[in-house]
């Protein structure tokens, strides 16, 4: 029998329940209902709720902190996330599936998930992808404009124009191909014609996130401010278009793949990397919160796959169960067989007592309780309808059937814990394994080392490139 191809595509910061399979509303994503249909689509979470500890989980098949992963400090992520990297590679997705025979390509629109931090690791090509907007005024009148003209997109036209030439030419097979797309993170500008909003409207969502999101999405939420009505419902409806965008993209790139003759014979896989938060309980974006909207992920896969294990499945599960499908004989992660509690994990800037943190609490006017959510480590495990939340070295519980935007935290008394019985042992034995990095996750042992050297020190220039890219997805 031959091996598969696989064709995984991460919809960068899209949340589950945009899509049709996950409770949007019929005919928003008829691409992603129809791959279900033809497949399935599973209940399934992030490892992390932002880009470089959940691709670091997706493609090692570990929790973060076990895969040594970065925290949220934009000054730290890059350079952690580049000695992180090469010490997975006898585990790393990519790599293995190489050694393996497969052919393996990348296409990214994200500059965190790009060589300068070390994830073009066992990809035979990589190619990075820079947003029209990239090349484009940035201040505020800059931003005016492009929102007017609604002309740009954040990457898609062209990786879709590459993945289309891989297909007419897909060469050796089977393949592995990655695609990460980054049209649902802010500054969801969405261009013409799924933008939802007049020339008014765009201009004005353009300042709104200028004036929330970028750089300033934490002090909006650590600060408790308002944002306005009109402001959230431009953001949501935009996220909306993205999201439409998405499908189309979706749509044609699997014409393309049946064109090619390769449908039949081809894993497709559509999940994201962490969701957004919207205005929910107050929280924008992502990061600094295990909220269910960040960690809640589609994954909605068609095609000669191994069944998918249930009830619950994370993206650290990708690599084992994709070894089982593609029949790798000793491959380095087990296979799953389904798990009924979740874990995520987030690590934010690390020093409470650093200066640029300390700083950071003045400007944004945010206090002692901001400085603890900008610093204190976060865990949670959940099963669906319960989650349990380590912040620091407080233990909170969440019931989401009767409070889902999680907004009024529950105490760990002994009458809590006696009232939820049984349904919270499971929940607190999965926590306190993940809390450590060096506990026993049941999973697989800690990253093995490799010889391959630390990749090369970045130029000033790719230095300054990559900070500009964060500065412009709201990390710095």
């Amino acid at each position: 029998m031959t091996a598969p191809n696989v064709l995984l595509v991460v919809f960068d910061t899209a949340r589950a329940d945009a899509f049709e399979p996950y409770g949007a509303a019929p005919g928003t994503t008829p691409a992603v209902r129809q791959l279900a249909e033809r497949g399935g689509a599973y209940r399934a979470y992030a490892p992390a709720p932002w880009t470089i500890p959940s691709h670091g989980a997706l493609f090692s098949g570990l929790l973060p902190r076990t895969a040594r992963m970065p925290g949220a400090d934009p000054y730290q992520m890059i350079t952690g996330s580049r000695a992180a990297v090469p010490s997975l590679e006898q585990r790393w997705l990519p790599s293995v599936l190489a050694a393996a025979g497969y052919q393996t390509g990348a296409l990214s629109a994200n500059g965190l998930v790009s060589a300068a931090t070390g994830f073009d690791l066992g990809f035979e090509r990589f190619r990075q992808v820079d947003a029209g907007y990239w090349c484009a005024w940035t201040g505020r009148i800059g931003w005016a404009l492009q929102s007017l003209k609604a002309n740009m997109d954040d990457g898609a036209s062209e990786i879709e124009w590459l993945l289309g030439e891989w297909l007419r030419n897909p060469g050796r097979q089977p393949f592995f191909w990655f695609v990460n797309l980054t049209e649902c993170h802010s500054p969801y500008l969405p261009p013409s014609p799924y933008s939802p909003l007049g020339a008014w409207g765009r201009i004005r969502a353009s300042q709104e996130w200028g004036r929330y999101l970028r750089g300033e999405t934490h002090r909006t939420v650590f600060g408790g401010a308002d944002v306005p009505d009109g402001a959230l419902d431009r953001m949501r409806r935009l996220y909306a278009g993205c999201v439409a965008m998405l499908d189309g993209w979706l749509a044609r790139v699997l014409e393309g793949l049946a064109a090619a003759g390769l449908a039949d014979d081809t894993i497709v896989i559509v999940t994201s990397d962490h969701g957004e938060n919207l205005g929910e309980a107050g929280l924008l974006g992502h990061a600094f919160s295990l909220d269910e909207r960040l960690i809640r992920v589609p994954f909605v896969v068609a095609g000669p796959a191994a069944p998918v294990p249930g009830p619950l499945f994370t993206l650290a599960d990708v690599p084992g169960w994709l070894a089982a499908g593609c029949d790798l004989a000793g491959a380095p992660w087990p296979v799953p067989t389904g798990q009924q509690v979740a874990v995520a994990q987030f690590d934010g800037y690390q020093d409470p007592g650093d200066a640029r943190v300390r700083g950071l609490v003045a400007d944004w006017g945010i206090g002692e309780l901001g400085l603890r959510r900008l610093t204190d480590p976060l865990t949670c495990a959940t099963d669906g309808t319960l989650k349990v939340v380590r912040r620091g070295t407080t233990t909170e519980l969440y019931d989401l059937d009767v409070d889902p935007l999680e907004r009024s935290p529950v105490p760990l008394v002994p009458e809590v814990s006696a009232r939820y019985g049984v349904r919270l042992t499971p929940l607190l034995a999965a926590l306190d394994r993940a809390v450590d990095p060096d506990g026993d996750l049941s999973r697989a042992p800690e990253p093995t080392g490799s010889d391959r050297p630390l990749p090369a020190e970045l130029s000033e220039a790719e230095t300054e490139s990559l900070m500009a890219r964060m500065r412009v997805l709201g990390y710095m």
